[in-house]
């Protein structure tokens, strides 16, 4: 008897050969349309705790959360961070203990300049300054192809518009 003669009708095989349960729908939080719905489910909604490349988005739109601009000097960068760690929590606006850094304009530095980040990316911090547990990193950017591979590797793309 083959495998495939095998399989019940509500069984689903994959490309790699595995058996999978019926498909049961979407369990998650009803998919947003707009770019508005889009970003209020990653304000609210959104899990993970990667830093984010939301393409289509704009520092504006996350006008409640701290932001930086990219082309900050590293011994700023550590300042900032240490200043936001002094804060153990941020409350938004949803009254959930968690809140973003923005930084702006990643896209529009050279490759180079943008390796900065990557230890705030790995780690939440960048020498002995730390970011607050519940602060995840967004990068609004309106092209990512600009982005180095090095800081797309470590981070969620997203696109909301």
């Amino acid at each position: 008897m083959s495998p495939e003669t095998s399989f019940e009708t509500n069984q689903k095989k994959r490309a790699n050969g595995l058996i999978v349960e019926p498909d049961c729908g979407w369990v998650g939080p009803k998919p947003a349309n707009t770019k508005t719905e889009k970003i209020n489910q990653i304000k609210t909604e959104y899990v993970d705790s990667r830093a984010l490349l939301v393409k289509g988005a704009t520092v504006a739109d996350f006008y409640e959360f701290p932001f930086i601009p990219a082309h900050i000097s590293v011994q700023d960068l550590i300042r900032c961070v240490d200043e936001l760690g002094k804060h153990k929590s941020f409350t938004v606006a949803t009254g959930k203990k968690k809140s973003f850094l923005v930084v702006q304009d990643l896209d529009k530095l050279p490759e180079s300049e943008q390796e900065k980040f990557i230890p705030l990316l790995k780690d939440k911090q960048i020498l002995s300054s730390k970011l607050p547990d519940k602060m995840q990193i967004l990068f609004p950017v309106t092209d990512e192809n600009s982005v180095s591979q090095k800081i797309k590797s470590l981070t969620f793309l997203v696109k909301v518009a």
